[in-house]
């Protein structure tokens, strides 16, 4: 038996490691974040070198990401988090979202599916517990884009949130986050095509 490789993947003008990781930088293309694929490595306590998948900048500061498929071995990004400076974020990302499923049921409906995304703060990494459940959000007066607990808006930090917001206002299913998953499933990659599709709506 031969062992199975992840197909490389040209995207505006990255070539990815997997189909995998280039869907995920159509999503964040789509949603207008911005991001660089594998920015930088580092060297980690034991001696290992690390080189993240993408570095994404959002209002809270840059976000570290990693592409894995669900129960594959990500535990040189977590160590990555834990050593790094106070306030480094990190999250693994997995299969992308199916929008519909987000749409209609939400995340809670399916915990554990391939389609959620995990994601912590680095003090929750060191401590492995605490709000361990992130999703990209959307703040609902300027639009800026976050990955906060629970998907909630008024957790962005763009400065929009006021004391006399509502508490737990869920955008994880934002009309822009649904679009961003849809484009990032229906992105072709074969025979040179270039991976972004016309979304219309």
């Amino acid at each position: 038996m031969t062992d199975l490789r992840a197909i490389q993947t040209i995207y505006r003008g990255c070539r990815f490691r997997s189909r995998l990781e280039a869907r995920w930088a159509v999503f964040f293309q789509t949603l207008d974040v911005p991001w660089e694929y594998e920015p930088e490595g580092f060297i980690l306590s034991t001696g290992e070198w690390y080189l993240p998948d993408f570095r994404i900048r959002l209002g809270a500061g840059p976000l570290w990401a990693e592409v894995k498929p669900r129960g594959a071995d990500a535990n040189l990004c977590v160590r990555f988090v834990t050593e790094s400076a106070a306030g480094t974020r990190g999250t693994i990302l997995h299969e992308v979202a199916d929008p519909r499923i987000l749409e209609d049921e939400g995340p809670w409906s399916l915990e554990g599916d391939d389609f959620l995304i995990y994601g912590a703060k680095s003090e929750e990494f060191r401590e492995g517990c605490g709000d361990n459940f992130y999703q990209f959000c959307i703040c609902e007066k300027c639009n800026a884009v976050g990955f906060e607990f629970d998907g909630r808006s008024e957790r962005t930090p763009c400065g929009c949130a006021k004391d006399d917001w509502p508490n737990k206002v869920y955008t994880y299913n934002h009309p822009r986050i649904l679009r961003a998953f849809a484009a990032a499933r229906a992105a072709r990659f074969e025979h040179g095509e270039s991976g972004d599709i016309r979304m219309t709506g």
